[in-house]
């Protein structure tokens, strides 16, 4: 047992991202093979920013796995807006300027929503995906 390494699977070896997983993840690509750009469109694109593509060109990971999966992006958004409410609630506080902080947090938020949308859905992919689909996640194209 002792010296022994553990394999992949032999279809699992031309899933290797090209970078690490975390910058894949901050680049917005796929969560299987990380080479595809989940969002077709910039995140400048305000009538557009929200569209997802519905699989990876590269590996063809389907990344709606069933009707309303990204519901639970609402969760993470969710779990995202109170950060950020709790850290510029603490950061005006030390800065005494408290006051600001009831219009200035939620022009932040307003601003940072397509971020936001955006980091929400990719946490589904990178998360909850494998966890929760995972003979999906895993299997070969």
């Amino acid at each position: 047992m002792h010296g022994t390494t553990i394999e992949e699977p032999a279809e699992m070896h031309d899933l290797k991202h090209p970078r690490p997983r975390f910058i894949s993840f901050l680049l917005c690509r796929c969560p299987r093979c990380g080479k595809d750009k989940v969002f077709p469109n910039s995140i400048l694109n305000m009538g557009k920013f929200a569209e997802t593509q519905y699989e990876c060109k590269q590996c063809k990971l389907n990344y709606e796995p069933e009707p309303g999966f990204f519901f639970g992006a609402m969760y993470w958004s969710y779990a995202i807006i109170v950060g950020i409410i709790i850290t510029l609630s603490v950061v005006f506080n030390l800065l005494n300027l408290f006051d600001y902080a009831i219009a200035a947090i939620p022009i932040a938020i307003v601003i940072l929503l397509p971020i936001i949308f955006r980091y929400s859905r990719m946490l589904m992919l990178y998360v909850v995906y494998p966890a929760m689909y995972s003979e999906q996640y895993h299997k070969k194209a």
